[in-house]
């Protein structure tokens, strides 16, 4: 509950931040179209905010990393609101103050993990949250990668080329699987289905970028890249199950 209630004020505090740039390239969206209003959104984070804290207060310090997270979204709309900084089209500086609400999410739910099972923090955790940004910076990089920008749009290419983009979208993704093939073997995993299921996802991830580079896609598939994701978040599930349940 805590994390669907998270994730929502941050998409709500993303289309608050975008929404002079959505009414002219993504209407659609229920903030520049007209379907809720800033005000409806920012009811709902003040709301939401006290209520999430709340679910958390019996365990202080899953609850630390809950506010620490929450403080620090709200610094960046603060200084996006009454700094003007990043800059919109500041691509770069965007994703780099952008990145520490996906890390400190993650941290969250490792805190809660710890705590709800009574483990000490472990390298395990830092590789699983290393392995999981990288996987989300794959479709970041990927989603805006083009060959030919509509007028105004806001994407990496304009920093770092079409290649270079989609370069970075598929290192992101092979570094995602690597370090998690590591992960397994060092944390003694021993059987080659977990290997090869820590993998598969690349599949997607070489299928968008064999339809860019080769095929000459106009844009990386949105479809390759998100599958790659909800891949990946399965393949953790099931490799995870099946230790479960496999004897030692």
């Amino acid at each position: 509950m805590s994390l669907l209630a998270v994730l929502l004020m941050m998409r709500a505090l993303d289309d608050i931040r975008d929404l002079g740039y959505d009414r002219e390239h993504n209407p659609g969206r229920p903030l520049a179209g007209g379907a809720v209003s800033v005000r409806d959104l920012t009811v709902m984070i003040i709301v939401g905010t006290p209520l999430v804290l709340a679910l958390n207060a019996w365990r202080p310090p899953v609850m630390g990393v809950l506010a620490a997270q929450l403080a620090y979204a709200y610094l960046v709309i603060w200084a996006d609101r009454r700094l003007g900084r990043p800059r919109g089209d500041a691509m770069l500086a965007g994703m780099l103050v952008n990145l520490p609400v996906q890390l400190l999410i993650n941290g969250f739910l490792y805190a809660g993990l710890l705590y709800s099972t009574g483990m000490a923090p472990s390298w395990r955790g830092v590789l699983g949250i290393v392995v999981t940004t990288l996987a989300f910076l794959h479709l970041e990089f990927a989603r805006k990668t083009t060959r030919r920008p509509r007028p105004g749009e806001r994407t990496y290419v304009t920093l770092f080329g079409p290649s270079g983009t989609a370069a970075l979208a598929l290192a992101c993704a092979i570094a995602s699987v690597a370090v998690l093939v590591t992960a397994v073997l060092l944390g003694g995993g021993r059987a080659s289905w977990a290997v090869w299921l820590s993998v598969a996802p690349l599949a997607f991830a070489g299928a968008g970028a064999l339809r860019f580079w080769i095929r000459g896609d106009v844009r990386w598939p949105y479809g390759q890249a998100a599958s790659f994701l909800l891949a990946s978040f399965a393949g953790y599930q099931i490799i995870n199950l099946i230790q479960k349940v496999t004897p030692s």
